[in-house]
């Protein structure tokens, strides 16, 4: 695992940890953040060859772990997948609060296009979320994970050429409204769609001024047969980053890409 960057915001501290896994043909790594760091949110980014390796999971496993997955599919393409994880704790030290910090799950019901958002209870503000595709046969492979309403996560996956009936788990990652108002800080969201649609779309969302980030997410906007994510990261402290390609099956796409970020008020 390397540190890649780490900043300040008021009275808290932010680091953006990545860890590369071997090439395989289902990669996938684990992020532990230090004692005392609780996980704001991540992604990842699949290094691909050939035909090409899918995100099939990219979500918090507890407070303190970042999990990332991508496989190959209908033929054998053995790729990389970096795991990106930004956490964060109080300047001097201390962790946020457990009773100021949530994490929450829903699963989806088995569907062929299995989708679902989970939302935050009131007096929440969402800062993160992931999504984990629940396949057992040919594999289920993430088109969608990013924030929804103003306090909720949207995750969505797809069978592709090969059935597959799965689920989805969203994860929504929530700190109370009345701790950023203790700490003097703001969050703020933007979003951000690629222009012509092409087999393998890509864009970058960039933080207003003031803001450094905690979190993105990625929504492949297809309409044939499906464009699949290969990355949802950031890419440094201000910019997130979000591709997806088509399948063996043509299909022209655009992507959203979307940024959550944390400033200290004005």
């Amino acid at each position: 695992m390397a540190l890649i960057d780490s900043y300040d915001i008021g009275e808290l501290h932010i680091e953006i940890h990545a860890h590369t896994s071997d090439f395989a043909q289902h990669p996938g790594v684990r992020i532990e953040v230090p004692m005392g760091y609780r996980v704001l949110g991540g992604g990842a980014s699949v290094t691909w060859h050939g035909q090409g390796n899918l995100l099939t999971s990219i979500y918090p496993d507890g407070d303190r772990v970042w999990v990332a997955t991508s496989k190959d599919h209908k033929e054998a393409s053995p790729a990389s997948i970096t795991g990106h994880c930004i956490a964060g704790r109080m300047k001097d030290g201390k962790p946020i609060p457990s009773d100021n910090y949530l994490i929450v799950r829903q699963d989806s019901v088995p569907a062929d296009h299995p989708s679902t958002e989970v939302v935050l209870p009131s007096g929440w503000i969402l800062v993160g979320g992931g999504a984990r595709a629940n396949w057992s046969g040919y594999g289920s492979l993430l088109f969608a994970s990013h924030p929804g309403g103003d306090n909720s996560w949207i995750a969505s996956a797809k069978d592709h050429i090969s059935p597959e009936i799965a689920t989805i788990s969203a994860y929504a990652i929530g700190v109370k409204q009345s701790f950023l108002n203790r700490v003097g800080l703001v969050v703020n969201r933007k979003s951000q769609t690629s222009g012509t649609a092409t087999a393998h779309p890509s864009v970058s969302c960039v933080l207003e001024h003031g803001f450094r980030l905690l979190s993105g997410g990625a929504k492949a906007n297809w309409t044939g047969d499906g464009s699949l994510l290969t990355a949802s990261f950031p890419q440094d402290r201000h910019t997130w980053v979000a591709r997806s390609k088509d399948h063996f099956a043509s299909d022209p796409s655009t992507i959203t890409a979307w940024c959550v970020g944390i400033g200290e008020k004005s």
